[in-house]
């Protein structure tokens, strides 16, 4: 590979709902693979997520948190306007590029972590919406797991585990997997135990909103419109992406369906869309999932 060149497609927007102080969402794509880098990315980068399936990796350089999808994919939140996103967009370049020029000298971190997904997590969790994990409801739970803002032991009634695997790899020079082989914690030398206590201490949704009380709104614009979205409509809308019909998000809010469908039917209205699959594409780029 001879380098990343330039960057097009270039896009910048606001979002729909105000996040505090004033900033834009930038959407734009890089000539060239990158995916052979995250590895180095990894290794160098801060506040780092690299995700396998699907696979992209997240990560905060001066102090702008923005994610890579490969090939050639980056979509990041900028703040202060289209001149200083453009200039990130080039030193996100010039920090590839000199990812490439020196990887040999970098010892790349190969660690995936696989993302565990909300309708999987629902199968496993009393479904009580008890609130003895910090959240309103199990939904929200798997939401914060899924999106690595909260640990599995947070739930009194998760079930232990029957099994654990440590997962030894050989990767070849372009840092791809060529052989793995899978042996039990003992025979890695490797002690894991669930130490519910220590899981505790991890911040979730609980610190910023109280114990028991619904999620709170939002307030959006549209057009010039302003429109409020409740607490109840976005865990809808969270279960809308995760692709659940409207009789699961019944049996899992524990209301009826008539009450779902009369949701869905404000959320369409409200954010201008007319379709399951526009609410999800609204509710990741306004980062609600």
């Amino acid at each position: 590979m001879s380098g990343l060149k330039k960057f097009y497609n270039f896009s910048l927007r606001a979002p729909s709902i105000p996040m505090g102080e004033r900033c834009w969402f930038a959407h734009f794509k890089i000539e060239g693979d990158f995916s052979h880098l995250f590895p180095f990315i990894q290794a160098t980068a801060s506040e780092v997520e690299y995700f396998e399936s699907p696979e992209y990796i997240q990560f905060r350089m001066e102090n702008i948190l923005f994610a890579l999808y490969p090939p050639d994919t980056v979509v990041s939140k900028i703040f202060h306007g289209r001149e200083h996103a453009l200039e990130f967009a080039k030193k996100l370049i010039d920090y590839l590029n000199h990812l490439e020029t020196h990887k040999t000298e970098i010892q790349p971190v190969l660690k995936k972590y696989t993302r565990l997904h909300v309708p999987e997590l629902l199968h496993f969790l009393p479904i009580t919406n008890c609130g003895e994990c910090g959240f309103r409801t199990c939904m929200a739970f798997a939401g914060a797991v899924s999106r690595r803002r909260a640990t599995l032991g947070l739930c009194p009634y998760f079930p232990g585990p029957v099994d654990a695997k440590i997962i030894f790899s050989v990767y070849d020079k372009n840092s791809q997997r060529v052989r793995k082989i899978e042996v039990d914690p003992i025979l890695a030398g490797v002690a894991i135990s669930k130490d519910h206590n220590a899981e505790k201490e991890i911040h979730t949704e609980s610190d910023l909103k109280k114990k028991g009380k619904r999620l709170p709104g939002l307030i959006g614009d549209r057009d010039g419109i302003v429109f409020k979205i409740s607490g109840r409509e976005i865990e809808v809308l969270r279960l809308i992406t995760e692709g659940f019909t409207n009789k699961e998000i019944a049996q899992i809010l524990k209301v009826s369906q008539n009450t779902v469908k009369s949701h869905v039917t404000h959320i369409f209205n409200k954010l201008g869309v007319n379709d399951r699959t526009q609410a999800a594409v609204w509710a990741a780029q306004n980062e609600l999932i």
